[in-house]
């Protein structure tokens, strides 16, 4: 390459490192900063040239460091190798954590057989991530309640059926449908049945245990996953606490409004093994029950 391409080069690249958006910097072999960008410098709280000979260690909290960038360093200087992976990061003196994506690349010298520093480019991609988590939970909740929806139950289902061990778990569903619901629409519109449901799967949160899960399946119908230990004694004992939260009235502009609550069950492996069949148990049990 000649002079002027040289120059030519070198010129575009001091026009990228200076004006992207992108961080970018070089560290050397015994991990210390020989460049970085304005860039990078600005959006960790420094100065560039603050940076030069200080290590990754000095701008980021012990965590972030030991766990993320030190190890990640480590695995391209040994393996000479490119890097990439993506993290929350935080560096010192901020509360605030980013999302980057990180790419390590080795700079090998021919002359000494060896990587002698890495060229470090990560891109901020903190507002997608949060975006995508809160599109991730609106997909998974029921907008009028704020609890699981049917999606999630689905998933979970599948996901305990995969990975039960038919002789050693056990696991519940208790399929739950409200009585005198629709005599609560007619007489005081949906607005009001809207705040019932949602005061429903409150008192309902509130009587099952930590690790359970309560869904609303669809209309006035709720379905509780008892994950663990499921027993007809945990079964019946959460039942009762359900019937007596639901028998409590609902008030609303000085009326008491009151509802029931039907309830089936189905456990994991003794009524089925495919989630599909214990809904349709628990399903078929609750029919029974509001019918008798």
């Amino acid at each position: 390459m000649n002079t002027d391409s040289f120059n030519f080069m070198q010129e575009i690249f001091n026009t990228v490192l200076k004006n992207s958006l992108d961080l970018f910097a070089y560290i050397d072999k015994n991990q210390k900063y020989q460049y970085v960008s304005n860039s990078y410098a600005q959006f960790y709280g420094h100065k560039a040239q603050s940076l030069i000979n200080k290590s990754p260690q000095d701008i980021f909290e012990p965590v972030t460091y030991e766990d993320k960038i030190l190890p990640n360093l480590n695995k391209c200087l040994t393996s000479a190798l490119p890097i990439n992976y993506k993290s929350w990061v935080k560096p010192k003196g901020n509360n605030d954590e980013s999302f980057l994506y990180i790419t390590y690349l080795p700079h090998f010298s021919e002359e000494h057989q060896e990587v002698v520093g890495i060229i470090v480019i990560a891109k901020d991609v903190t507002k997608f991530k949060r975006a995508e988590t809160l599109l991730a939970k609106s997909a998974n909740t029921d907008a009028l309640t704020n609890i699981p929806n049917r999606l999630f139950l689905t998933n979970k289902l599948n996901e305990l059926s995969q990975n039960a061990n038919r002789h050693t778990d056990r696991y519940a569903i208790l399929f739950c449908d409200l009585d005198g619901f629709k005599s609560v629409n007619d007489k005081y519109g949906h607005a009001v049945g809207d705040r019932i449901l949602s005061q429903v799967a409150q008192r309902l949160k509130h009587e099952i245990r930590e690790e359970d899960i309560i869904a609303r399946y669809g209309g006035d119908e709720f379905v509780i996953l008892i994950t663990d230990r499921a027993s007809l004694v945990t079964i019946n004992a959460i039942r009762n606490k359900i019937f007596s939260a639901i028998s409590q009235p609902f008030q609303f502009s000085g009326d008491n409004i009151n509802i029931g609550i039907s309830i089936g069950s189905a456990i994991y492996p003794d009524h089925g093994t495919e989630p599909d069949d214990l809904l349709i148990k628990a399903d078929a049990e609750m029919y029974s029950s509001k019918n008798s």
